[in-house]
Parts: structure tokens; C-alpha cells; sequence
């Protein structure tokens, strides 16, 4: 495949255009026939017949040194740049070919340089004092070969063209780089490369924490934890770097903030190379609410238990005759279960034709506001029914308790035991 190459001849030489042009952009050689006919009949001046080094070329021609320089900067700045100059030693009046290709070099660092002369009143060695990117240019005598020139313009344009490939690819592979470090930066594990000595070669710290970033590299796993953990995880690292596969772990330390929890995922390097990657996620927070949500769930799961047990022991109605019940109330009693012994009295009552209902609160541990507010709303509902409320089992702390809070339960017949209050109810009832 043609690559075409921009190509400059800087020479005050108009006769050295013509060569060059008829050089770089040469026909077809002569058929066979054509060659014979030249060698039978002295068909001297009829051209020479190159050998073809395959070129597809676009010349700029320029006769001064400082006009050269200009088609460089020209060049480059519209992005379409000469991939080789050849540069003539002398120029008079103008500036000589080692000042001219010295600029064009400052214009343009990627382009190919081939110095064209006679006769130079400078050495190789004064060349190279004053153009020290030796690998860039080449000298070329006069007169011309034509293989010489077609193969010089060949090969540094090739290697001009693989240059800038090799540079676009360098670019791109930094470019590349700094995005995987992007990346690898904001990623919140801690990265360690370890060999399978346990020798720590590459450590970052995660973000956030007290050396973020590629800090000093710790010698070895025993200096980031304790003895035995760094014993697990060296026979982890040793695993997947045999077997191939990723392994994992977690830790529980001591450090600086506390208690840590950290999970180790390990993963071998690959390539042929005796290393893994070991990435170190603090998982301390995650725990942590693990832990709250399970103590939350155990909390839940007996609340329920016991929900579910005072609903067996709540609020029995206990029938003592045809018009008395008795309605033990045992633990503690917050508003809804208030409201469903309440319902269920009420509904006894009705369903009964109850005249007396009595409210024995022997087994209540306390008495306090909300107990007797709900005591309180019951004998209202039980008395709107018809209903005389009786309360039984009110000991002397208890009502103790009500005194202090205010509370008389004014209008409420109370007795100190359920059997005297199951006494008054048969004698009012004469059952």
C-alpha cells in the first residue's frame, strides 16, 4: 500500500529541481526493446532508466534556506507536514543548510532531514555539534545517485510514518493509562500486589484514609496485619497464583479507628508472573449494620413472642354468674392492647346482659398514668352499657402510684381482693 509523502528540496539550484523531480516522480522504465534500440544506436542522451522503489510523492520546491524554513512552519501548522527535506550545504546568499535544517528541526522535531553537497567546510563532528539529533538526518553527496535519492526518500519517510504511528500509539496507550488510573483511584478498595513470598511490590491506600494514595510500600504482609492473618492470606495468594482462580477472606483487626473489618479479594497477575492483586474493601460500616439488624430482628422476633403470648393470656372473660363477669388483666398494658380487652369486655357484656363487670388488676406490675387513664375509659364504656364496673387486686403501692399522679378513680367501686369483689357481685345478683 502507497503512503503519500510530503516531500521538501530546499537548493538555489533551479537544475536540481528538475533532478529531483524527475527522480522522485519518475515514469515506467523503457521496454526491453526500447533499451536494445538505445545500446544499437547510441541513444546517449536519451534518459537513464531508473530502478523503481515505489513512491507517491508531493513536492515543494523552495530556493533559500529561510523559505524553507517558512514551508515548514507553514506545513505543520496546517497539519499536513513534510515527512523529509533535503537540504542543500550552500545556498549563498542566504543561510547555509546546517542553519536551515537546525530551524526546520525547531519548526518541526518529527521530520527527516538529508543534507545535499559537494564539498562542506565543516566536519561530521561540527555537524553534530550543532545538530545533535543525529538519528534524524543523513548526508548525501553529490552528484546523485538516483537509486541513492528514490531509497534515502523511501526509507525516511517509512521511518518518519512509523515514528508518528509509534508516537500516536504511545499517546494513546498513556491516555489509556491515565484513565485506568482514574479509575483504580476512585475505586475505594485499597490495592496490594504481593508475590507469592508474600512481598509486597505496589500498595495504594484507599481514598479517605490517613495516606491515600501510592504512599511508601510496606516491605511485606505481616507489616499491614497480624502474623497469622498475613499467614492465611499468603497461603490465598499462593492458591489462586496456582490454580488461577480469584480466592477471598476477610479480616477482623485492631487499628487505628477501632476495630476494622476488611474483605480480601485475591487474584492472580497472570502473564507468566508468580503475583496477585489483592484488593481490600473496609467493610467495618457493613457490619456493623448487619449486626444492628440482626440485634433489630431478634428484638422484633421476641416482641413478637411476647405479643403473641399475652394475647393468650390477655383479658379471659370469666363468667362468675348469669349477671357477673370477672376480667383478669395480667402484665403490662399499653393502648392497644387496652383497646382489645376493652372490646372484648364490651362485647361480653352485651352479648351476656352483664350488670356487673369486675376488673381484677392483680397481675399489673405498675400502676401508672396511661394504666389508669385506660382503667378509666373502660368503667366509662362498661357504664354506658348499663353496666356496674367493679376494680379488685388495687394494692396499697399501687395506689400509692395513683395518689402521686393525681388520680382518684372517683366513682369506681374498688376492693383489696377479686375475692371480695366476687362476693359483693353474687350478693348483689343473690346467685
Amino acid at each position: 500500500m502507497l503512503h503519500r509523502t510530503r516531500i521538501l528540496i530546499v537548493d538555489d539550484n533551479a537544475s536540481i529541481h528538475s533532478d529531483f523531480r524527475r527522480i522522485l516522480k519518475a515514469g515506467p522504465t523503457r521496454s526491453s526493446l526500447e533499451e536494445h534500440e538505445a545500446e544499437l544506436f547510441g541513444d546517449i542522451d536519451a534518459p537513464r532508466a531508473l530502478p523503481v522503489v515505489e513512491l507517491d510523492v508531493e513536492l515543494t520546491l523552495a530556493h533559500q534556506g529561510e523559505e524553507g524554513v517558512a514551508r515548514v512552519r507553514e506545513a505543520r501548522a496546517s497539519g499536513e507536514p513534510y515527512a523529509v527535506a533535503f537540504v542543500d550545504f550552500r545556498m549563498p546568499p542566504g543561510i547555509d543548510g546546517v542553519e536551515t535544517i537546525h530551524r526546520i528541526f525547531e519548526e518541526d522535531p518529527d521530520i527527516q532531514a538529508v543534507f545535499c553537497t559537494a564539498y562542506t567546510d565543516l566536519s561530521w563532528k561540527e555537524i553534530a555539534n550543532r545538530l545533535w539529533q543525529v538519528d534524524r538526518y543523513l548526508i548525501l553527496k553529490k552528484p546523485f545517485e538516483p537509486m541513492e535519492v528514490r531509497q534515502t526518500a523511501a526509507a525516511l519517510s517509512a521511518k518518519w510514518r512509523h515514528e508518528r504511528e509509534r508516537a500516536r500509539a504511545h499517546a494513546a496507550l498513556l491516555e489509556r493509562e491515565a484513565r485506568l488510573q482514574a479509575l483504580i483511584d476512585a475505586l475505594p478498595q485499597g490495592i496490594l500486589r504481593v508475590d507469592r513470598q508474600g512481598r509486597c511490590l505496589e500498595y495504594r491506600l484507599p481514598p479517605g484514609s490517613a495516606a491515600s494514595g501510592a504512599g511508601a510500600v510496606p516491605a511485606s504482609l505481616e507489616e499491614l496485619m497480624p502474623r497469622d492473618d498475613a499467614a492465611r492470606v499468603l497461603e490465598l495468594v499462593r492458591r489462586a497464583i496456582d490454580q488461577g482462580a480469584s480466592q477471598r477472606m476477610e479480616l477482623s483487626m485492631d487499628a487505628g479507628g477501632g476495630h476494622r473489618h476488611v474483605d480480601v479479594r485475591i487474584t492472580a497477575l497472570g502473564g507468566g508472573r508468580a503475583e496477585a492483586i489483592l484488593s481490600l474493601t473496609d467493610i467495618t460500616e457493613l457490619r456493623q449494620r448487619q449486626e444492628e439488624e440482626r440485634l433489630l430482628r431478634e428484638r422484633e422476633i421476641a416482641l413478637e413472642a411476647q405479643v403473641r403470648a399475652l394475647r393468650e393470656l390477655s383479658t379471659p372473660i370469666v363468667p362468675i354468674s348469669r349477671r357477673a363477669v370477672v376480667v383478669p388483666l395480667v402484665g403490662e398494658f399499653d393502648a392497644r392492647r387496652s383497646e382489645s380487652m376493652r372490646s372484648a369486655l364490651l362485647a361480653g357484656i352485651v352479648a351476656r346482659g352483664t350488670r356487673t363487670a369486675i376488673l381484677d388488676v392483680t397481675g399489673v406490675p405498675r400502676m401508672d398514668e396511661q394504666m389508669a387513664a385506660e382503667l378509666e375509659r373502660t368503667a366509662g364504656a362498661v357504664q354506658l352499657l348499663g353496666a356496674d364496673p367493679v376494680l379488685t387486686g388495687l394494692g396499697p403501692e399501687a395506689a400509692q402510684q395513683l395518689v402521686a399522679l393525681g388520680i382518684s378513680l372517683a366513682g369506681l367501686r374498688t376492693f383489696l381482693t377479686l375475692q371480695e369483689g366476687v362476693a359483693f357481685a353474687l350478693r348483689r345478683h343473690k346467685i
